[in-house]
């Protein structure tokens, strides 16, 4: 009898147990294809509009950061060919020892850029933030055309040149309203 019994748990132990497969062989998951990061800059000769943001403007030295974006805020990369223009004013409050001085007067010094002519006066550097760019002016002298001093505000003008647009040429830092 005990062979009955023993039988018997033998084949309620196999049947529960089964052979191991777990029968979902034809159950196969749908492999999703990687995802494709979305695209976040433009090379500026595809841009078809060129935004520019200043970010920082040292008017002693020259030295800018400012960023570059086209209409879809997407940055702008590879830019090349620019026209950089400063101006240096007097401090409009400042008394003057000469009556009849003019107060409107100002200099201004020009960096451009024509990479198919390999002609550019500046060095323009295109940071490690895509779209972010630094320049800097060598032999920016402002005591050159004036009386040592007199040159107290800054301004800086920006052209980026792509080949379908250009930036607004127009003076910054805006004046403070």
């Amino acid at each position: 009898m005990k062979y009955k019994l023993l039988s018997v748990l033998l084949t309620g132990a196999l049947l529960t147990t089964g052979c191991g497969s777990d029968d979902n062989d034809n159950d196969t998951k749908p492999v999703e294809p990687p995802v494709e990061p979305p695209v976040t800059t433009i090379d500026v000769n595809e841009a078809a509009t060129i935004g520019l943001k200043l970010a920082t403007f040292d008017g002693v030295s020259g030295a800018l950061t400012f960023s570059l974006s086209d209409a879809d805020e997407m940055a702008i990369t590879n830019a090349k060919d620019y026209r950089i223009v400063y101006f240096g004013f007097p401090d409009r409050d400042e008394k003057s020892s000469k009556p009849k001085a003019w107060k409107r007067w100002h200099l201004s010094k020009s960096y451009q850029c024509d990479s198919e002519a390999n002609e550019c006066e500046g060095l323009l550097t295109e940071t490690e933030t895509k779209g972010t760019y630094t320049f800097e002016a060598p032999g920016l002298d402002w005591d050159s055309g004036a009386t040592p001093g007199a040159v107290k505000k800054y301004k800086v003008a920006i052209e980026i040149k792509g080949a379908l647009s250009s930036s607004e040429l127009e003076l910054l830092p805006p004046p403070a309203v």
